[in-house]
């Protein structure tokens, strides 16, 4: 008789840890940005190879881990690129939305100077890209959500021309509260407008490396941004932008 192969069954869970590993990596790598949209349920299966179920259990575990969050009739987003990451972005959801404007404050104003000293061609394009993304948007009046979009990722890539790794992630982190803080106030009428100018007086002092310059135009956005969100709230009425 020929030789027999002793073989196991597959378990289901280790389809189901291989899903999840494989997506674990992917957010790791940073190929989906804090606030994405993953790919749907029907993607992943044809990408994954697996069933729906298996893809349910990994994103179940991804959320309970603070790494995604689900929405019902949306679709599931990143909220975090590490489990210990995700704690922060927790602690940062339940923060009162001036106190995560503070540490935006103190986060992006270091920030900032470090890409204006750092920033190199790549950084440079990448910005002009959304910042375009961002007035094309204003232009022919798209949505808020494609607005914002462009917004985050822009901060991102601001991050991510400081090279420093430590502030990059600690960025990606706080992305999805500061996704959060600033659509209370996106809507407000003249806000996407005032955005939009700060941000190309910021290019212009980043190409420059005018670090002084960059960190004072942030200043002044951030300090108008706080005060209007102190007026929503109303805890400090204050003229508007």
């Amino acid at each position: 008789m020929p030789g027999r192969v002793s073989l196991s069954p597959v378990r289901r869970q280790q389809l189901m840890d291989q899903v999840l590993n494989q997506l674990q990596e992917c957010l790791a790598r940073g190929d989906f940005a804090v606030g994405e949209k993953l790919p749907s349920e029907p993607e992943l299966m044809t990408q994954f190879g697996v069933g729906r179920t298996t893809i349910r259990e990994a994103i179940r575990v991804l959320a309970h881990q603070g790494m995604l969050v689900v929405r019902q009739g949306d679709g599931t987003y990143v909220r975090a690129l590490t489990p210990a990451s995700g704690q922060l972005v927790e602690r940062l959801r339940q923060a009162h939305v001036l106190e995560v404007f503070e540490v935006r404050r103190a986060l992006e104003l270091e920030m900032i100077r470090l890409a204006a000293l750092r920033r190199d061609e790549a950084d440079l394009v990448m910005m002009r890209e959304l910042i375009n993304r961002m007035r094309t948007s204003l232009e022919f009046k798209q949505s808020k959500q494609e607005f914002l979009d462009a917004d985050i990722k822009l901060h991102l890539v601001i991050a991510a021309s400081t090279k420093n790794q430590v502030m990059i992630d600690l960025y990606r982190s706080f992305a999805t509260a500061l996704r959060e803080a600033i659509a209370q106030v996106i809507a407000l009428p003249g806000v996407m407008e005032a955005c939009l100018a700060r941000h190309e007086l910021t290019l212009d002092a980043l190409v420059r490396q005018d670090a002084e310059a960059a960190q004072a135009c942030r200043s002044q956005y951030l300090d108008r941004m706080t005060g209007l969100l102190k007026e929503v709230l109303d805890e400090n009425p204050s003229s508007r932008i």
